[in-house]
């Protein structure tokens, strides 16, 4: 009897120190996995303060960049109001000045606000599906009347098709509207005998800057347009038929622009 109470009790020393070893290990892992987790907690903590101080920063620079276009928009506003301080006492006759902020024209006499209302102007950077930029902005600065005409065409320039992602047409693909017809007469053929198809390729388009144009120089032009009260046009100042018509009937050539 004793030998096998001596090997049970040995079995059970083995036993006891394997266990108490196992214990010991998973006790130096638990600890291990302890200092870890702590760490990984500092590390975690350290990261999260870094990402709202990244945060912090994006959101300042954000705010920066979005009030650099009001910054500008503020400083052309007070240059237009100096130059329109000196065209009040040297200038007698009618001006124009155009806020592409709020998208409104004023026409003035010196200090005498004449007409008012909402115009369209530039919007700004655009890009087509190729790649291709264009900045379509309304220039800023004090421009003048150039030129004037009634029954005007719009000559559409290549960056209409491109900006569709179109081949321009080359000489001799345009779709041609017959000379022989008055001004009026080709505006109805334009929109009445021509389909929607056709009409694209048309380059020298009846009745679609309205009855009146004023040419600012540069390709900017005043004219009838959709969308005003926005930054929806190509550069050119939209407007409606009957402030076109107004403006066009007392502003002259030379007449001075004020634009901000």
């Amino acid at each position: 009897m004793k030998i096998p109470v001596i090997v049970l009790i040995s079995v059970l020393t083995i036993a006891l120190s394997i266990s108490l070893t196992t214990v010991y290990r998973m006790d130096e892992k638990i600890n291990f996995m302890r200092e870890m987790v702590g760490e990984y907690s500092e590390r975690a903590e350290l990261i999260a303060t870094q990402r709202d101080t990244l945060a912090r920063i994006n959101t300042a620079h954000s705010a920066r960049i979005d009030s650099i276009p009001f910054l500008r928009h503020t400083a052309d506003s007070l240059q237009v109001r100096l130059d329109e301080a000196e065209l009040v006492r040297n200038y007698p006759g009618y001006y124009l000045v155009i806020d592409t902020g709020q998208n409104r024209f004023h026409l003035r006499r010196g200090e005498l606000l004449v007409r008012s209302g909402y115009c369209g102007t530039g919007k700004g950077w655009t890009a087509n599906d190729n790649g291709l930029v264009w900045n379509f902005s309304t220039p800023r600065g004090i421009r003048y009347v150039v030129k004037k005409s009634e029954n005007p065409y719009w000559f559409k320039p290549d960056w209409y098709w491109l900006e569709q992602n179109l081949r321009p047409p080359r000489p001799g693909q345009d779709v041609l509207i017959p000379d022989s017809l008055s001004w009026e007469e080709q505006i109805v053929y334009y929109n009445d005998s021509l389909t929607s198809s056709e009409r694209v390729w048309v380059r020298a388009v009846p009745g679609a800057l309205g009855n009146f144009k004023l040419d600012l120089g540069g390709g900017i032009l005043m004219h009838y347009g959709v969308g005003r009260g926005r930054n929806v046009s190509h550069g050119c100042i939209r407007l409606s038929n009957s402030d076109l018509e107004a403006i066009y009937r007392v502003l002259p050539v030379g007449a001075p622009v004020l634009i901000y």
